[in-house]
């Protein structure tokens, strides 16, 4: 089955402004999507790929009216494809009415959340917790993206206990600099070593934890890549092809860090076939940069299977930043230095210990007999 994921961008309003957001530097339009070329582009797809997994993003997707989804959800109908649909969300302005037509609509919601920290680095603490309780009234099962940063990096533990008290799923994302994070180095800057031996605690700390009950993503990719060596997330793979991000003006990008002007690979309006964007220029020269950094990765680095060199927008926008291959690999590598090993013994003796570690623990057993 040929499966295509893409980020869309119906508008770059955002009715909030967290002190990292590195969307800032490509502007808060307040411009719609033209739903006639966003239904060209879905019509391309549908042309080529037979699994299609769409996330709303934004700025925040919430701020389009719902007549503008029910149309587009229409028209997939038509299509004898199968779709896949998320809404990536601030929380703040999620009520009865979205909940009940995202829900027919059988969309997921992802939530960006910092927990216990969140007053200060994003704000209306209160109204995403009611938005998560009225989520999970109706049946869904939320997952929060959680940005660490200077001022939490210290307390993960007590980050993952909150979420786990509330049943929130769970991913961590060290928060990097780019967009209006520049302007608070001083006070969310992050200190990488810190943030290893922080999270390496908090990771002990999880795969003890007898009564765990949601999902860290982080963890959970860490685990699969050392026990089976796979992980599906873009984090830790080459994700071009795979990977499309359609922004509010029309154009298509690599993903939804690479949105500036260097690295669009074509309008909407240009456009008879989607396979044209990577046939462009600009798709070769990352192509080829990404096979380039991947061959020096298997030659130098005994992790490789372990991360299979990590994400290529991290790479390019971290070229600069003083570490021989960005600090987004010194981060993954120096937690695997200090994981690794811990892992591969727990999968002799599971007994005692997190019932979602267990899970992949088991898993790996079954594909070595």
């Amino acid at each position: 089955m040929q499966q295509i994921n893409t980020l869309i961008k119906p508008t770059h309003r955002c009715n909030m402004r967290c002190k990292y957001c590195f969307h800032e530097k490509y502007g808060y339009s307040n411009d719609l999507l033209d739903i006639d070329k966003l239904k060209k582009y879905i019509a391309l797809l549908c042309s080529e790929y037979d699994f299609i997994n769409i996330i709303w993003h934004g700025g925040e997707p919430l701020l389009v009216p719902l007549s503008f989804y029910e149309e587009i959800y229409d028209f997939c109908d038509y299509y004898d494809k199968e779709f896949s649909f998320t809404i990536q969300t601030n929380g703040t302005l999620i009520d009865q009415e979205i909940v009940d037509f995202f829900k027919r609509r059988s969309t997921n919601f992802g939530l960006s959340f910092d927990g216990l920290n969140n007053e200060y680095t994003r704000g209306n603490t209160s109204k995403i917790l009611d938005s998560i309780g009225l989520l999970q009234e109706n049946g869904f099962r939320p997952g929060a993206v959680l940005v660490v940063n200077k001022t939490n990096v210290s307390n993960l533990i007590d980050e993952y206990n909150f979420f786990n008290s509330m049943g929130v799923g769970l991913k961590l994302n060290p928060m990097f600099i780019d967009g209006k994070a520049k302007l608070h180095k001083d006070d969310l800057g992050l200190n990488p070593d810190k943030y290893i031996e922080n999270f390496v605690n908090f990771f002990r700390y999880w795969t003890l934890d007898s009564n765990g009950k949601i999902n860290v993503a982080t963890c959970n990719e860490l685990v699969n890549l050392i026990l089976n060596e796979h992980s599906g997330v873009c984090t830790f793979n080459s994700c071009l092809g795979k990977w499309l991000c359609f922004d509010s003006d029309s154009n298509i990008y690599p993903c939804d860090r690479l949105c500036t002007s260097e690295y669009s690979l074509g309008n909407i309006d240009t456009l008879s076939n989607i396979n044209q964007i990577f046939e462009s220029d600009v798709f070769y020269n990352l192509l080829k940069e990404s096979v380039e950094k991947r061959a020096k990765c298997i030659d130098t680095c005994e992790y490789y299977k372990n991360c299979y060199a990590g994400c290529n927008a991290n790479t390019i926008l971290n070229k600069d930043d003083g570490y021989a291959n960005g600090i987004s690999c010194y981060i993954h590598k120096g937690i695997l230095e200090r994981i690794k090993s811990y892992v591969l013994k727990c999968i002799e003796n599971p007994q005692g210990l997190n019932p979602q570690y267990v899970k992949i623990l088991e898993r790996a057993q079954y594909r070595r007999r």
